[in-house]
């Protein structure tokens, strides 16, 4: 799908108004590449090129065009956590942004990217409206897996009752796996900040909101770095307390072969047919059949309690 839009926030024709200052590429066909090519001059990278990790392949400049890709966070609707390589590319003082997936931030019509969209003059200013939107969304997340940790630690440590550890458990894995890919979205932001930076001269980028908009990533960053921590932190402690539970149950089920398996022994013993011992048949013989039946979990006990078993 190929949106254009123009100064305002408005529908561009096509790719040739010359109002227009972003062309978005989302899951692109061939013909839509092929139309923004034409008008920027620009060549598409390919998702295999995307998805690429290392420096060369993700920031780059190619004639008059910047090429800067950053792995942004996907609408939760498409999944909890959908990532995916975002392709910015400057050319002519337009943006054409490439992707696979629905970051919130490239939603137009309500929220503070949209605004700031609607207000940009140049592409640049479309690149930082939505970069901001971006950093704005991963702190929203950040902020609701801080505050979702901290209702599962008073749900862990809580003495007055019996939390369901299974279900904490779930719920710090996706606090997790969440807390991991918002650090690997900004640190790809981080470093496409980075070569903004020495590349701003050329494409109109403000040196004052690259600086700024790094300070704020990097802070954001830090937190959710302190965050994998805390999160490990509680696995471990709810991970104790399930081997504790289990510790118990282990416990008790050994009580329970201690008070069943001397009777046993004691009931096989005098079920034998040994004719030697002639006291089996005398009346005393059910009576200490029944003591001995008695006595011997009891001893046992006593000796688990000596002990400290349990």
């Amino acid at each position: 799908m190929l949106r254009r839009l123009s100064r305002g926030g408005a529908e561009a024709a096509s790719c040739a108004d010359p109002n227009a200052l972003w062309f978005d590429l989302e899951h692109p066909s061939e013909a839509e590449e092929a139309e923004v090519e034409a008008a920027l001059g620009i060549d598409v990278p390919t998702p295999a090129e995307r998805g690429a990790f290392e420096e060369s392949a993700r920031f780059y400049e190619e004639g008059e065009a910047l090429y800067l890709t950053a792995t942004l966070l996907g609408r939760r609707d498409e999944g909890m956590f959908v990532s995916g390589p975002v392709t910015f590319i400057l050319a002519q003082g337009k943006l054409v942004t490439v992707r696979q997936v629905r970051p919130r931030a490239f939603e137009i019509g309500a929220g503070r990217a949209s605004a700031r969209v609607g207000s940009a003059q140049t592409g640049a200013d479309v690149l930082f409206a939505l970069l901001e939107g971006a950093a704005e969304r991963l702190a929203d997340l950040l902020a609701e897996a801080t505050a979702s940790a901290n209702a599962i630690s008073q749900r862990v440590f809580a003495e007055d009752r019996d939390p369901d550890l299974r279900s904490i458990l779930r719920e710090l894995g996706r606090a997790g796996a969440l807390g991991a890919i918002a650090h690997d979205s900004l640190s790809s932001i981080q470093r496409l900040l980075t070569y903004a930076r020495i590349a701003k001269g050329k494409h109109g980028l403000d040196d004052k909101r690259l600086a700024a908009l790094g300070r704020d990533v990097g802070e954001l960053e830090r937190i959710s770095e302190a965050m994998q921590p805390r999160l490990a932190y509680l696995q471990d402690a709810t991970l104790g307390l399930i081997n504790a539970a289990q510790t118990n149950v282990l416990k008790a089920l050994s009580l329970a072969t201690i008070a069943f398996i001397p009777p046993t022994l004691v009931a096989s013993i005098f079920g034998m047919n040994l004719d030697a011992i002639t006291w089996f048949d005398k009346t005393v013989g059910p009576k200490a059949v029944f003591l001995l039946l008695l006595l011997t979990p009891l001893a046992l006990f006593a000796i688990a309690k000596w002990r400290k078993w349990f």
